[in-house]
């Protein structure tokens, strides 16, 4: 699939023009993930891959992961301890 350059500086421009006005779109993505992970089942975990272990909240439908996050209640913030 290639993408031709009018092609892209056209879809370029559009964003940069709705991004110039002013244009939210915060409420669009939360509204999105919220029905992604609808009747999900929620677990909380630890990130293994270093020495901290952050809590991630991982969602689950039909015993897929279907998301990752950060938990926003887990008691040590990894993001503050460098």
């Amino acid at each position: 699939m290639g993408v031709s350059l009018p092609s892209f500086l056209s879809v370029s421009g559009g964003a940069l023009a709705l991004t110039s006005l002013g244009v939210n779109l915060e409420p669009a993505r939360a509204y999105a993930q919220e029905l992604r992970i609808k009747d999900s089942k929620e677990t909380t975990t630890v990130f293994p891959c270093c020495s901290v272990g952050c809590g991630i909240l991982v969602p689950a439908k039909n015993g897929k992961v279907i998301n990752t996050e950060g938990d926003p209640d887990f008691p040590i913030p990894g993001d503050t301890l460098f």
